[in-house]
């Protein structure tokens, strides 16, 4: 335990990330659940939406699972994702997921600074999972994603990426997470300048994360996550992230988070406030028919750099 407090403190004291490399539109957050916890879930199982958290938790699965998210953001910022696990017995289990990140009407300006038509921006993922459990300790899973990406209708790239998970379980309340994320991941883009059509490769950030979840509070998990992001330049920066979810005896879930708000920045330029970002949000299962229940997932985004509110949801849906 002391271990662990060490490395709580050192990394807040040097926490860091990187912002605005390929493939930022993945790290927003999947579903409310995550972003609620300050997406601080490698190494718990959110039902639908394993393989955006950790491949290895698809071991979990005791029954098939649908999961379907509904993020529409202010700035015409959207993020939708859908989800579905299949369990295989004894102690395995795949997914088919897709999400899609974007910004419409984005205001468009020519060389001159004059205003021109709007545009859109967007970013896919389609990814294939399968995780199993190793012996009664660990699980090893793997993610095999492709990439899609288009800015208007000259920029379009694409790519295929891979992630590798793990998960320990320690005991029956505490359990370890790892991931290895976008492996050898870039977008190859094609650019279209009048008949002219040129190539060029832009390379994603390789991410590492380290977490634990916690259920040996009565009614109460934590969980805590570090994330380790080596930009393409091979510049190394850290990002702390914690979550608790608190359950009512109507089986209602709390939920509130920390995440550091910003990353490095020049020397010698302040920045006001607090580096961390509160997140917040709820569980609500909703019986639909006889012992059939749907969960509704609902989290506030407050923002960051005063761009506005947002209340994003999701679903997940047990087969």
């Amino acid at each position: 335990m002391k271990q662990v407090i060490f490395i709580f403190c050192i990394g807040f004291l040097l926490a860091d990330y990187g912002g605005g490399y390929a493939g930022s539109g993945f790290r927003y957050g999947s579903n409310a659940r995550e972003f609620s916890l300050a997406g601080a879930l490698v190494a718990d199982k959110t039902p639908g939406f394993y393989a955006f958290s950790n491949p290895a938790l698809f071991h979990f699965s005791k029954h098939n699972h649908v999961g379907i998210s509904f993020q529409k953001m202010s700035l015409e910022r959207s993020v939708h994702s859908f989800s579905f696990s299949r369990r295989l017995p004894p102690s395995a289990g795949v997914g088919l997921a897709f999400l899609s990140s974007g910004t419409d009407n984005i205001i468009g300006r020519d060389i001159m600074n004059n205003e021109i038509e709007p545009f859109s921006s967007r970013e896919r993922e389609g990814i294939i999972s399968f995780g199993v459990a190793i012996g009664s300790k660990f699980a090893l899973g793997i993610n095999i994603k492709a990439f899609f990406t288009s800015i208007d209708t000259d920029y379009k790239g694409k790519g295929v990426s891979g992630d590798i998970g793990l998960i320990y379980k320690l005991n029956r309340r505490l359990h370890i997470g790892a991931l290895i994320q976008n492996i050898n991941a870039s977008y190859n883009w094609k650019v279209l300048i009048g008949d002219d059509e040129r190539s060029y490769e832009q390379k994603f950030p390789q991410n590492y994360s380290f977490g634990i979840a916690y259920s040996g509070i009565k009614r109460m998990n934590i969980f805590f996550q570090e994330d380790i992001m080596i930009s393409p330049g091979d510049d190394v920066n850290y990002r702390i992230r914690i979550g608790s979810e608190y359950k009512l005896k109507n089986n209602v879930k709390l939920r509130a988070g920390l995440k550091q708000s910003w990353g490095a920045y020049p020397k010698g330029t302040k920045r006001d406030g607090i580096n961390l970002k509160p997140t917040f949000g709820a569980g609500v299962p909703i019986k639909v028919w006889q012992k059939q229940s749907v969960q509704l997932d609902c989290a506030l985004d407050p923002g960051s750099v005063g761009e506005g509110m947002s209340l994003l949801f999701s679903f997940s849906l047990q087969l």
